[in-house]
């Protein structure tokens, strides 16, 4: 018997898209062959990702189908609660022979490899509470045995300039493709992730990588309120403003909490 064609739209941002793809293994299973419309620039990535029959634009022309719903539908289609999210992870995946070659790279900096991005677009209605002035990471440069890492790609990246007489960043940012597969095998071989709210904080937790994720005092829905866990993400935790627009204490506890995740670490 032949199965039912279903397709999936992205009707959102591409962090949206990153957090709700996960679904697609789901849908397949209840007997449907799963037709993905995305942004071009998710393609190459979400070709691993399982149970998806075909991938296209979202802005192409689409074959027949026989149903469709928006991503974000999905979580109410499948009657997810909390305690039932479906939360394994990887389910997205880092291409093999790009994460041995960025695998390298990382590897020669002989240090506590932190990545990290500050900025998110700027069209987006609520950057300016989301994003965070690069400055503020100033405390974790200082930690010893620790190297921040840029991932920041494009808009926010010219505060590298305003910071380099005052703590050393690598910056990898400017040397990724635009289709995240080379942005995915850098985050699999980093030790930590740490991002403001941001379509690479949905990446690195669909990796299944360790990823702290920096929040505004009232954030996106999907972080939910009061709690350091996100249910969606296994790997993921997350640090809270304490006050409307102020990034300060929230870097001084992630300072205090990096420095006893590398004194747990065993010496290599």
């Amino acid at each position: 018997m032949e199965c039912s064609t279903f397709l999936l739209h992205a009707e959102q941002g591409l962090g949206d898209t990153l957090q709700f793809i996960r679904y697609a293994p789901l849908v397949q299973a209840r007997g449907g062959c799963v037709l993905v419309a995305c942004p071009a620039a998710l393609i190459p990535l979400l070709t691993g990702c399982r149970g998806i029959e075909r991938l296209v634009a979202q802005d192409g022309e689409l074959p027949p189908v026989d149903l469709h719903a928006p991503l974000l539908s999905l979580p109410r289609l499948f009657g997810t609660a909390l305690v039932t999210v479906p939360d394994q992870v990887p389910y997205l995946f880092a291409d093999a022979a790009r994460s041995r070659r960025w695998g390298e790279q990382v590897r020669s900096l002989k240090a506590f490899t932190m990545g990290i991005t500050w900025q998110g677009n700027p069209k987006h209605r609520r950057d300016r509470q989301r994003s965070i002035p690069l400055e503020q990471f100033a405390p974790l440069a200082q930690l010893p045995g620790v190297q921040l890492v840029s991932l920041q790609k494009g808009y926010g990246s010219e505060q590298l300039r305003t910071v380099a007489d005052r703590f050393a960043i690598l910056d990898l940012g400017s040397q990724l493709d635009e289709a995240f597969l080379d942005l995915a095998a850098v985050l699999v071989n980093l030790d930590l992730v740490i991002t403001c709210d941001t379509a690479l904080a949905h990446l690195a937790g669909a990796l299944g990588v360790p990823v702290w994720v920096v929040l505004q005092k009232v954030p996106y829905w999907c972080w939910l309120l009061e709690r350091e866990d996100c249910p969606w993400y296994p790997t993921m935790r997350l640090f809270r403003q304490e006050r409307r627009g102020e990034w300060g204490s929230v870097f001084q506890r992630i300072a205090q909490a990096v420095q006893q995740l590398c004194s747990s670490e065993p010496e290599a």
